[in-house]
């Protein structure tokens, strides 16, 4: 039977590193941009095309005639492989997934934990300057701006709201500590 953690998290929380963590404590495999670029493999696209596209929401045209037959944008053929992929995924092993929408794509699996990271928004700002190495005139404004484009992404494409502490067994807050939030994780999956 397999157990799936996925992990949705605010930008500059950690999760990817926190997700990292748990999976070597637990020795289960961790997928996060891989599954965007198996997607973009699927799809016959260059990776960093599919990446930006996994980043946003589809344009508004519902659907583009291509060669005499309609085609669904980009964006949403990418949500599709990308969903796709997922469950396959976590039907087949045990495993950990980073992605915004996993919680919502496997919500009719069962023995998943669905954990959302979030810290407050100086230290997510401070994580992306100091641990990250990124360069912006404003970090405060561009990590919001990069939680605004996840929230705009998975309201967009589930029938949840982004951060919605029901649609999660657990939240918690990464000020706590890496190792430690890991740690907590780690417990609760024993528990599925």
């Amino acid at each position: 039977m397999a157990k799936i953690i996925t992990i949705a998290r605010q930008y500059g929380s950690g999760g990817r590193i926190i997700a990292q963590k748990v999976a070597d404590k637990l020795g289960l495999v961790y997928y996060d941009n891989q599954i965007i670029d198996l997607a973009a493999e699927e799809l016959g696209f260059d990776i960093r095309t599919i990446r930006k596209a996994a980043q946003e929401k589809s344009s508004g045209f519902l659907y583009t005639m291509a060669g005499g037959t309609f085609q669904m944008p980009l964006n949403d053929q990418v949500f599709a492989t990308q969903s796709k992929i997922i469950r396959h995924l976590a039907t087949n092993d045990s495993c950990i997934i980073v992605n915004g929408c996993a919680d919502y794509i496997l919500e009719d699996f069962d023995h998943v934990l669905k954990v959302f990271i979030h810290a407050p928004i100086t230290s997510r700002a401070k994580r992306v300057e100091e641990e990250y190495g990124e360069k912006h005139e404003n970090y405060i404004k561009y990590v919001k701006s990069r939680d605004k484009k996840r929230e705009n992404y998975y309201n967009y494409y589930t029938t949840n709201k982004w951060g919605q502490l029901t649609n999660f067994d657990l939240t918690i807050n990464s000020d706590f500590g890496l190792d430690e939030v890991a740690d907590v994780i780690v417990e609760m999956y024993r528990k599925l």
